[in-house]
């Protein structure tokens, strides 16, 4: 598996390079051991479109191999959300979702079967990253998820701060939501239920050895942002 190209749906602002470089440090001081990454979770949602694309809070993936693809797309397009978590380990999902999730459906369809199944390890050493949608950094929501992980969630608005737009350092974002485009796309479906049982068939085949890949591409990131002061580095990877 290899990153996929992505558009940004917004420029970085000019509060954003400190704010991702903040992060990357901590990052590189905190995971410099593997095991700590096979138990911390990085989570994020994206729509599926029965038409042939995927977009996410902070970009589209149009393709792998083009990404200026044009993509003709009805006016109320037929779409379901997926969510995922992936550790270097494990991948955890996907949940599907039809309706604009909110803080109370989150809690309740994701987060609570999501930390009923992690393991002791998991539970008591991993972190726990989050995308910045209101639905994730509603107060209730913050506080459901540092009773069980205490000051190990990585989010806006809690210590361990996320950047805003920057799904280049996100292994959903930058490499498995494209992985997953790309193939359940191969053929064209004719309906949500075949559009879900592909979405289902692929997820199931990342394995162990992808998940690595996925983590080294990460760890490779988040070197770049800091030799390039938190600017956009994905013309040199």
């Amino acid at each position: 598996m290899h990153p996929y190209k992505i558009t940004t749906v917004q420029q970085l602002l000019p509060i954003d390079p400190p704010r991702r470089v903040e992060y990357c440090n901590w990052f590189q001081n905190t995971f410099h051991d593997d095991g700590l990454l096979d138990l911390t979770f990085f989570s994020d949602e994206a729509w599926f479109h029965l038409s042939g694309y995927v977009n996410s809070q902070n970009f589209r993936i149009w393709s792998a191999e083009n990404p200026h693809v044009f993509v003709e797309t009805p006016l109320h397009p037929l779409k379901i959300g997926v969510w995922l978590a992936v550790s270097r380990r494990r991948i955890y999902g996907p949940i599907f979702f039809h309706d604009t999730m909110t803080g109370e459906r989150y809690r309740q369809q994701i987060l609570e079967p999501f930390i009923q199944q992690l393991d002791d390890e998991e539970l008591q050493l991993g972190y726990f990253q989050q995308d910045g949608a209101t639905a994730y950094t509603a107060r209730a929501t913050l506080e459901y998820l540092q009773q069980h992980y205490d000051d190990r969630v990585i989010n806006l608005g809690v210590q361990h701060a996320f950047p805003p737009r920057s799904p280049d350092l996100t292994p959903l974002d930058f490499s498995i939501f494209g992985y997953l485009k790309d193939k359940v796309f191969q053929r064209q479906m004719n309906n949500l239920a075949e559009l879900q049982h592909e979405i289902e068939r692929w997820v199931q085949s990342i394995d162990g050895r992808m998940l690595q890949n996925i983590f080294e591409s990460k760890k490779k990131r988040v070197n770049m942002c800091l030799e390039l002061n938190g600017e956009h580095f994905q013309h040199l990877l």
